[in-house]
């Protein structure tokens, strides 16, 4: 397989465009075990992605801070979860605010190799509105 570098949008929250509130924790979706031919087994498909960008903006908002980080699945489809155990993990301490990270095969500060599948995961106590969490990849 040919190394593509051109960047892509691989998950993205937005049930309600650039309005999308939320008010409990949450994730991109489950693991397919045994998928239908040609679906992918999770929402978050790395399998042609050496790199990531991870970014999160909430416009306003009440309550305690929005913890978003990038879960992975082993070839078994077992989860590895956990804002402590993600290389990819970002804490939005109040609103309005925006940060992002970024890592992966080229990345000097967070270097790691990704797994063919994800899930994005977030947590969160309060209310946060006009959310955008995304995940680019290339």
């Amino acid at each position: 397989m040919s190394y593509d570098d051109s960047v892509k949008l691989i998950w993205s929250l937005t049930s309600n465009g650039p309005a999308t509130s939320i008010t409990a924790s949450g994730n991109s979706g489950l693991y397919a075990a045994t998928p239908n031919p040609g679906v992918p087994r999770t929402a978050v498909d790395l399998r042609r992605v050496d790199d990531v960008w991870f970014s999160v903006y909430a416009a306003g908002g009440a309550g305690t801070a929005l913890t978003v980080w990038l879960d992975t699945y082993d070839s078994q489809g077992n989860l590895w979860t956990g804002a402590g155990q993600s290389p990819l993990s970002l804490t939005l301490a109040s609103a309005p605010g925006q940060l992002a990270v970024y890592g992966g095969m080229h990345a000097n500060a967070t270097y790691f190799a990704l797994p063919e599948w994800g899930r994005v995961s977030w947590t969160l106590t309060g209310t946060m509105t006009g959310v955008e969490i995304a995940l680019f990849g290339r």
